[in-house]
């Protein structure tokens, strides 16, 4: 059950590499007064850094973290080989790339960019295995271990001036699969039945065209198969080169995807859609199908990866080392998530936070200040609805459930370090009648 618990590019990628939530890590959104690279606080101070200092070889291959731009900004200490996007917006076959300090523009036609990240990723992984320093055109280097993130811009969609609306643009020789391929959202009554006191991001809004929808899906699951030949061609990589047993690899996203669900396209919002995310990892000692029931958030990758590593952290870290769990020798206690979006600028009139709320096993609250200075709240029983269609904060039957929930917010909405994963026990159960 992985939960990308501030589900939107730049806050997510900020908590993967700082190990903190925005309250801590200081980015609420992808730009604005609270968002962007620029309002991540001590950014040399991260999951790179750390790991270069344990003995790490460390590079990044892909999208970075939005407004990230050489011209305005330094790279981050403790990269050793930095190849990002130079781009807010990183494209397919027309994209810039920063390298190690010298930006390239590719707009051949030929060039794409889930292509280039496999090929950058898999250079590294034989060059470093055998010793050479890619730095220095394959010449002798150190021989150390390697962490490499490797950060497919697919599926995202094309973003041009104000908006990402538009599909992603598959590999030439994907653009012709999957035909007939419909949405998942299609066969969800969230998708145009009648919503029940929504929040106000999505109120007043229409049902979706299906056609629309329908191309926007069939662009995603395409330009998908170019990062399965990646993942593929990595994973191969590692093998050939004999640190395949020796390497844990996790294969994960920075947020989920409303495909209309809800009448929205997007991501965001605490809807189940764009909280969820995958989260697979094999290595060594983590046994064939092993599943980690309880749930586990992008905020835990970081304190996980330092604990492979055996770093120091510079920062206190707001997640749980997953490591125990997924080789069968821990449990993770902590039963409620925080939630939470922020706004781009003081003009929503909302400060600082869209919305904060928790989620656990079966229930998801989130609390909404509007314009006017009121609060409207969401409340959902996922396991009577699913699909998140009843809002349900307004019923006296869930009032011991509600009240519980805003107990557990007003305990994690400004949470640091182990605070931010505790173990409250079980929710009062709805009153009868």
């Amino acid at each position: 059950d992985m939960v990308s618990p501030h589900p939107l590019c730049c806050p997510a990628r900020a908590e993967i590499i700082s190990g903190q939530y925005a309250q801590n890590n200081g980015v609420h959104s992808n730009g604005g007064e609270w968002g962007g690279y620029m309002a991540l606080r001590e950014p040399d101070n991260t999951l790179q850094r750390w790991l270069y200092e344990a003995g790490y070889h460390t590079a990044v291959v892909g999208k970075f973290i939005n407004y990230w731009f050489p011209e305005t900004q330094a790279v981050p200490l403790g990269w050793e080989w930095f190849d990002a996007s130079a781009k807010n917006s990183f494209g397919y076959y027309d994209f810039d790339m920063f390298t190690n300090g010298e930006r390239t523009r590719y707009d051949d036609g030929e060039s794409y960019s889930t292509t280039y990240t496999t090929e950058r990723t898999v250079q590294l992984v034989e060059d470093w295995s055998a010793g050479r320093d890619p730095l220095r055109d394959g010449a002798p280097g150190e021989d150390k271990p390697f962490f490499i993130w490797t950060s497919y811009y697919a599926p995202h969609g094309e973003c041009g001036e104000g908006s990402c609306k538009v599909g992603p643009a598959p590999e030439k020789r994907y653009r012709d699969l999957y035909p007939g391929a419909t949405p998942p959202s299609f066969a969800k009554a969230s998708y145009d039945a009648r919503l029940d006191d929504p929040n106000p991001h999505i109120k007043g809004k229409a049902v979706l065209d299906r056609a629309r929808i329908a191309q926007f899906h069939r662009q995603r699951i395409q330009s998908l198969r170019s990062v399965d030949d990646g993942v593929t061609a990595i994973v191969r990589a590692l093998r050939a080169a004999g640190e395949l047993d020796d390497t844990v690899v996790m294969f994960t996203s920075d947020n989920g995807y409303l495909l209309g669900e809800h009448r929205y396209l997007g991501k965001t919002l605490a809807y189940e859609e764009a909280l969820r995310v995958p989260l697979l990892v094999r290595g060594p000692g983590i046994a064939r199908r092993t599943k980690v029931k309880e749930p586990v958030t992008t905020v835990d990758l970081a304190s996980t990866v330092v604990d492979l590593a055996g770093a120091t952290p510079g920062r206190t870290l707001d997640g749980r080392s997953l490591a125990g769990a997924a080789r069968g020798q821990a449990r993770l206690r902590a039963d409620t998530v925080l939630v939470q979006a922020g706004a781009r600028s003081a003009r929503a009139g909302t400060g600082p936070w869209m919305f904060r709320g928790v989620r656990t096993d079966r229930y998801t609250l989130t609390k909404w200040r509007k314009r006017s200075g009121r609060i409207h709240i969401d409340l959902f029983d996922r396991r009577r609805d699913p699909e998140q269609v009843d809002n349900l904060a307004g019923t006296r039957r869930y009032r011991p459930v509600r009240l519980e929930l805003k107990k557990r917010l007003r305990a994690l909405d400004g949470c640091a370090g182990s605070d931010c994963f505790q173990r409250f026990g079980p929710v009062p159960a709805p009153r009868r009648g």
